[in-house]
């Protein structure tokens, strides 16, 4: 099987740059690779198309049950890389603020993902650590009832960590990244917002600035819910942040080892990006 799609409006570009077929993506030299996996499985590289910079995922061997997970869930036999560009498409359509996707491509166990990278976005905790009062009062309003938002168009992320919201450092207009294990399903049930709404939780506890607004974050996504899904209001309010207080705690010491991969890779996107920018 090989599957290859190629934005139309950036078509030309990519022409360009010499990227015409499957193979051009997989075994492209100018990629810059900023992230791998220990198995050598999976990597992301920065990569330059011009004037523009863009973010090249490649899966060298997708595992069977990936693609089994896919099946099941309704993408079709494909790995992580066709997967999320199906779901950034629907995101995107939906209103909400993605990576803009470029190509994908899937030949037999191999595929990968081309985005677009998002301009003036800086992650969630990054944002937060450079915030004013005032912008972080602002924040904890904006930020509940995007998620409330997310899930009321039926929206789900496993992996909705605080470094997977970008924010917009213009207006706080909130994207969201790395959707790759995401899904979109007709309702979604409260265990998966109160696991979600702990992910973010716990992965924004060091930014001291954001805790004192925590419980009032909690406060507004219920209320957002329950002004957009009315059907889902959940009395005493007490059940759901305890649930997901509960799920905060579980979840520390993992999130915290999640959270130092993401601060090395970091590292090393830093020192790429500053070297591709001084060109």
């Amino acid at each position: 099987m090989e599957l290859l799609w190629l934005d139309p409006n950036y078509a030309s570009i990519l022409y360009e740059a010499g990227l015409r077929q499957f193979e051009d993506f997989m075994t492209c030299s100018r990629a810059r690779v900023i992230r791998r996996r220990h198995n050598g499985t999976r990597s992301v590289a920065l990569f330059s198309l011009g004037n523009l910079t863009a973010y090249l995922k490649r899966e060298h061997r997708v595992a069977y049950k990936e693609r089994l997970r896919n099946w099941w869930d309704g993408y079709g036999a494909v790995g992580k890389s066709l997967r999320e560009w199906r779901m950034l498409r629907n995101v995107r359509r939906a209103g909400f603020a993605a990576p803009t996707p470029l190509a994908c491509g899937q030949q037999g166990r191999r595929a990968f993902l081309l985005t677009l990278e998002m301009e003036d976005f800086v992650p969630l905790d990054k944002y937060v650590a450079g915030a004013t009062p005032q912008e972080l009062n602002l924040l904890s309003y904006r930020l509940p009832h995007w998620l409330a938002r997310w899930h009321a168009a039926g929206f789900v992320h496993p992996d909705l960590y605080a470094w997977h919201i970008f924010v917009r450092v213009t207006d706080q207009e909130i994207a969201v990244l790395d959707l790759a294990r995401a899904d979109q399903v007709e309702e979604v049930p409260w265990p998966e917002r109160w696991r979600e709404l702990a992910l973010l939780g716990v992965s924004l506890r060091e930014q001291e600035e954001l805790v004192a607004y925590w419980e009032q974050i909690l406060d507004s996504y219920l209320n957002a819910v329950s002004a957009l899904e009315a059907r889902l209001v959940l009395e005493p309010r007490s059940l759901a942040k305890g649930a997901v207080y509960r799920r905060m705690e579980r979840w520390t010491k993992w999130v915290a080892r999640r959270q130092q991969e993401e601060e090395a890779c970091r590292v090393v996107l830093d020192r790429e990006l500053y070297a591709h920018k001084a060109r």
